[in-house]
């Protein structure tokens, strides 16, 4: 059933303290009988016994357990192994003191996925009867006796049915008496199932053993085959039996025990002073003297002493008599319940001092500041396009390189292109009312502009769209924008509906000073980008005060000449002509102009000269992209297909918004340096915080994870214990002060308008910093946990021993 071959464990392995503790230990034993390492301390047995259930290491050789071969220690295989087929029985008991004798037990059926209560209940009534702690079945374990207690960890070992039963110095903490009903119990269950039992104890080896495996310096010096015999002597040196002494009383409190006649004149004085007592012995027969109390290692035991054996086989735990349900294949549920580590992280925390309740204030103040960082670090990260985006969304920047004006025009060809953008900006008046004229009669806006034909109508959010040549609309972006300006507030103007009542117009050149078109603003739509939307061309009008003819064109009477054609204009009547009249030239845009003729109109103001939209374009345009590496403003119906049709067309291309976004998050983050450090360092404070807290409950709970560990309780297991503790923590103290900082954050960001400059405030920012904070203190109050773990479950039992 168990083999051991050439089995090698060191100590401090590869340093100059280095011990060979197993040193090719080849071993195999069977399914059933009492197996003794019987050697002195630092032999090995110990280890070795560790070894043989999977508590510790080894660095050569291999075990066979069961038909599975383990040459490599692999944690979770040793732990369902020594889970499910190894029970352990140690010296010092190892119970959970804070469960009862029965919770102790079940605890175990609970880890091999037995969860039914009559049959938990069968088979602990079956094994407490026959330990004798029936009637202890709901007592707690720190309640008993250590007699008791060992009887309660052997049931524990014995109810989950184990293949093998470990035992490690069972009775080194036992009195005589206990130790022989202890073995005696041992001895019993040796009959059904494999018992491996270290002990340093001859007789007790040669009494009880079925084979006796002496050991030395970590080799197997003898393996034998043990028959019993004789009776079996308990009587251990410093045990004092009173009824095997004669006695002598002296009045009704003094008695005087001796197994030498000669003891009993001795005379003493007992003196009592200032509650210290003080012994005083005439005699010098008496070599030594040694004074009992709750820790001597003398123990006294009435009457006298009784070297009776007991007939063991009149005890029997044939536990497979009464299993009715086997544990399942594979285990399906948590060992150790959510609800069970809550409650003891909630009883951690009541319990606390003062010191520890200010430790978790202080959690709650960190978890402000970090909410403090979290918003002021969203100031940076997060941002609305209107930050940033001073353009139409659907721009692309596309470089002029040796193309043409023909060339770019050609462009509105293509199904992804609105239109070729040339003029980027219109400046347009606002009139202002004759109250406010003191200082000016106009106001003016100037705006990124697009053609009324990119503009949808689905986006409209208030007004009509456009039906006439002198009609406009305007993005809300925008809207924003004037409503919180200087000259909107001295109006009084404060919301959409009174932008749409206000008059608008532009201004040309004119015969008599400046020549007013008057515009209506119709509606405000929601596109996504802060423009202007308007005809053509008004657009070129407004920016150049030039007179566009198609625009005047069912207006004007041509006095004298032709109508206009390529790059000829028209001029207002003059008393005296050029003849011919083409020798007339002007320069527009830095271009050559030939007057093709004058004309005259109704009304005592007119544009002074008028020339086509298209020759005022490309006039524009070789004037403004002169050097190749200019970019031209392309409006896209859809960018990204845009720019694949103008890059297979030769064209450099890219898109405006993603420029802009890009240099706005540079940006950012080189203001929010500061900021980034300031989240760093408050989360580095939280994390230790965290660290220290987890780390100082894990040592005050080392006892209790070396016993989860050692009976097979998982790693992950023991993780989820800490975390749901973390977890609660956080959410008791970091979670309530980041709330409240957040509330006080978002109180202010409402009240005070330019408070978002500083932090901001958002539902992601806010379920971020609360995930953030879960999982750094998760992170590093798992850390220590995580670190424990690394050992073997017997290192962590040394850890606790130490």
């Amino acid at each position: 059933m168990l083999k051991l071959r050439n089995v090698h464990k060191y100590y401090n392995r590869k340093r100059q303290n280095e011990i060979h503790v197993l040193n090719d230990i080849t071993l195999s034993l069977p399914s059933s009988g009492l197996v003794v390492l019987l050697g002195p301390s630092g032999s090995g047995k110990t280890t070795l016994l560790n070894v043989i259930g999977g508590l510790d290491k080894i660095h050569h050789g291999s075990i066979l357990f069961d038909g599975h071969e383990l040459s490599k220690y692999r944690s979770n295989i040793w732990d369902q192994i020594r889970n499910r087929d190894v029970g352990y029985v140690f010296q010092n008991y190892n119970l959970l003191p804070h469960l009862t004798v029965y919770e102790n037990i079940s605890f175990t059926l609970n880890m091999i996925g037995i969860y039914d209560q009559d049959e938990i209940d069968r088979r602990i009534d079956y094994i407490l009867e026959r330990i004798g702690m029936i009637h202890y079945r709901k007592r707690r374990a720190s309640q008993l006796s250590g007699g008791q207690q060992q009887r309660v960890a052997i049931a524990r070992a014995l109810a989950k049915n184990p293949k093998i039963i470990i035992a490690d110095e069972p009775t080194g903490n036992l009195d005589s008496k206990n130790t022989q009903e202890i073995m005696e119990i041992i001895k019993a269950i040796s009959k059904f199932k494999l018992v491996v039992l270290v002990t340093h104890e001859e007789k007790l080896a040669k009494y009880y053993g079925d084979r006796i495996i002496r050991m030395k310096d970590g080799i197997i010096i003898s393996d034998e085959k043990n028959i019993p015999n004789g009776k079996l002597n308990m009587k251990h040196e410093t045990d004092i039996y009173l009824g095997d002494l004669s006695k002598q009383n002296f009045g009704e409190f003094l008695s005087v025990f001796s197994d030498d006649e000669e003891m009993r004149n001795v005379k003493v004085q007992l003196i009592i002073k200032n509650k210290t007592m003080y012994v005083d012995i005439k005699t010098n027969d008496i070599k030594n003297i040694q004074l009992l109390g709750p820790d001597s290692e003398v123990r006294l035991q009435e009457g006298t002493y009784q070297n009776e054996a007991i007939d063991i086989d009149e005890q029997l735990f044939d536990l497979d008599s009464v299993i009715k349900e086997k544990p399942p294949a594979k285990q399906k549920h948590s060992v150790i319940r959510i609800r069970d580590s809550l409650n003891i992280a909630w009883l951690r925390m009541k319990k606390t001092n003062l010191f520890g309740k200010a430790i978790y204030g202080a959690f709650g103040l960190v978890a402000a500041l970090v909410a403090l960082a979290i918003s002021m670090g969203n100031r940076f990260v997060t941002f609305e396009k209107e930050e940033y985006l001073e353009d139409s969304m659907n721009l692309v920047l596309v470089e002029k390189g040796n193309f043409t004006y023909d060339d770019f025009i050609t462009l509105e060809e293509l199904e992804s292109i609105e239109h070729v953008r040339l003029l980027n900006q219109a400046p347009i008046s606002i009139n202002l009312p004759p109250i406010f004229q003191s200082y000016s009669q106009t106001s003016s806006f100037s705006y990124p502009t697009s053609l009324l034909t990119s503009a949808q109508s689905s986006q409209l959010i208030l007004g009509a769209f456009p039906t006439k040549q002198t009609d406009f609309i305007i993005d809300m972006q925008v809207a924003d924008k004037l409503v919180d300006s200087y000259d909107m507030q001295y109006l009084g103007i404060s919301t959409y509906e009174a932008l749409l009542e206000l008059p608008y117009s532009i201004e040309i050149n004119g015969v008599n000073g400046s020549y007013q078109i008057d515009l209506t603003l119709t509606g405000i739509i929601d596109s996504g980008s802060p423009v202007i939307f308007l005809d053509e061309q008004i657009m070129y009008m407004a920016a150049y005060k030039i007179g566009i003819y198609e625009y005047f064109q069912d207006d004007l009477n041509l006095e004298v000449g032709d109508l206009p054609t390529n790059n000829q204009m028209l001029i207002y009547h003059v008393d005296t002509l050029p003849n011919p009249i083409t020798d007339l030239k002007q320069l527009v845009f830095s271009t050559e102009f030939t007057v093709s003729g004058s004309y005259t109109m109704i009304g005592e103001n007119a544009p002074i000269s008028l020339i086509k939209l298209e020759d005022a374009k490309r006039a524009y345009f070789n004037e403004q992209y002169t050097r190749p590496g200019q970019e031209i403003n392309v409006i896209a119906s859809d960018v990204e297909t845009a720019i694949s049709d103008l890059a297979q067309k030769g064209y450099q291309v890219t898109s405006y918004h993603d420029i802009q976004l890009e240099n706005y998050r540079e940006d950012r983050v080189r203001e929010g340096i500061g900021t980034i450090t300031f989240i760093l360092v408050v989360l580095g404070i939280s994390a230790l915080s965290y660290f220290l807290v987890i780390r100082s409950s894990l040592l005050a709970r080392i006892y209790e994870v070396s016993v989860y560990r050692a009976l097979g309780v998982s790693r992950w297991d023991i993780h989820k214990m800490f975390l749901v503790e973390t977890l609660l923590v956080s959410t008791l103290t970091s979670v309530v002060g980041y709330s409240l900082m957040i509330l006080l954050l978002w109180r202010l960001q409402v009240l005070l308008e330019d408070f978002t400059t500083i932090v901001r405030i958002t539902p992601l920012s806010t379920l971020t910093g609360v995930l953030l904070i879960y999982l750094v203190n998760a992170l590093s109050g798992l850390i220590p946990v995580t670190n424990l773990l690394r050992k073997t479950p017997a290192e962590i039992l040394s850890k606790y021993d130490f």
